[in-house]
Parts: structure tokens; sequence; C-alpha cells
């Protein structure tokens, strides 16, 4: 048993510290853990660029109509929803009541599908939509999207209370 530190304790009771000199081991100096820990860093800061890589000639649109902001819309017109006290609308825009007096549509302007507050204001809530319709029901409201490449996207947003 290899020790950097031995204990002996002698017959009279006093207690001597004898330095063990540890025979052809060394550890790791200052540099050496440094280089170590950059490797690592370097690492960690490549995989995820890795992660993310395309393959060359993949006909994936970046600039179009994504699911992400779909569900993101959904999210955002549920909150609106909970903070809503009357909703109604048109088919093509959705008109909401809110409980402190504010008045927010959700109407589509050129391919965008576009909040106000009050009729100011321009926030775009969805893009590349070639169509959206709105019906409203008793908990909620269904409604339908038709993105610019032609696909079909339907949901129920439903209010909790």
């Amino acid at each position: 048993m290899r020790a950097l530190e031995r204990l002996r304790r002698p017959r009279g009771g006093t207690v001597r510290v004898r330095q063990a000199v540890a025979g052809g081991e060394s550890g790791f100096t200052l540099l050496e853990a440094l280089l170590a820990l950059a490797a690592a860093l370097t690492v960690a800061a490549i995989i995820p660029a890795l992660l993310s890589v395309r393959p060359l000639g993949a006909d994936v649109s970046v600039d179009g109509f994504t699911h992400l902001e779909w569900r993101l819309f959904l999210q955002q017109l549920q909150i609106e929803l909970h903070e809503t006290e009357r909703w109604s609308t048109d088919g093509a825009t959705l008109y909401l009541q809110k409980w402190n007096g504010d008045k927010v549509s959700f109407s589509l302007v050129k391919s965008n599908i576009i909040r106000q507050v009050d009729g100011t204001g321009n926030e775009t809530a969805l893009r590349h939509v070639r169509a959206v319709s709105y019906s409203t029901g008793i908990r909620g409201l269904f409604v339908q999207v038709t993105a610019t490449d032609g696909m079909v996207y339907e949901a129920f947003v439903a209010r909790a209370f």
C-alpha cells in the first residue's frame, strides 16, 4: 500500500509523520490540466454544430410555413383566449373582447396573420398563410389554416373556464 503520508505510532504515544516518496508516479501538471480542459471545451463547442448540419442538396425550405410557428401561434391564441371575455368571428377575422376593454383581432394580411390591438399595430402572429378560417364554439374556437404550400392545418383552441 502506497501512501503520501504514513502515521507511525511509537510505544511512547507520540505521533510522528513520515513522508513516503512515491516512486515513479507523477500527476498532471497545471499546463496538462489546462490543455485537457481546452480540448474538452472545444469538443463541447463543436458537437451542437455537427448535430445541426443538413446534407448538401436537401430541399428543406427554411423560409416557409413551419410546424413550430404553427404550435407557437396556437399557444399564443390559447393565452389570448384565456384573457378574453367573449369572442366572435366573421370567418376570416377573429375578434376578441378582453376583460380590460381591449379589442384584439387576428386577420390575414398579405400571407401573414396579423394581430392588432384596438385597430393599431401589426404584430405578425403566423407567416406564409394562404387562407384562414375561424369558427366559434362554446368552450373555444376552431382554426383552419392553409399554408402557401397547400397544406391544411386544423386545431381546436379551448378555454379552460
